[in-house]
């Protein structure tokens, strides 16, 4: 079965059948960006990608993807208009597109 994710922020997924409710990850983050509210757990979208939730959650109920994963995400996102890497010969290199 697969587990049941929920991107609460930017930067970070919940995987809700893993949490066990412990609130570690709300204690110990630094800029008290987690709360749990309504059953689930929710962000106040500040996130500084510090790791520590995801590092002490006991559960691996987080993910949280850090700067440099996010910015590279997004410099290779499929909707880019030019997506191809410049060669030396000016020609742009990558995948081939359809």
């Amino acid at each position: 079965m697969e587990p049941e994710k929920k991107r609460i922020d930017p930067y970070v997924t919940w995987v809700a059948n893993y949490c066990k409710h412990c609130f570690i990850c709300i204690n110990i983050c630094p800029v008290d960006n987690l709360f749990f509210g309504d059953d689930e757990m929710a962000s106040q979208q500040k996130c500084i990608q510090c790791l520590l939730c995801m590092k002490y959650c006991p559960d691996f109920a987080l993910e949280v993807k850090s700067k440099k994963e996010t910015s590279l995400a997004k410099k290779s996102s499929p909707d880019q208009e030019d997506s191809g890497v410049a060669l030396p010969s000016g020609k742009k290199g990558g995948r081939p597109q359809p």
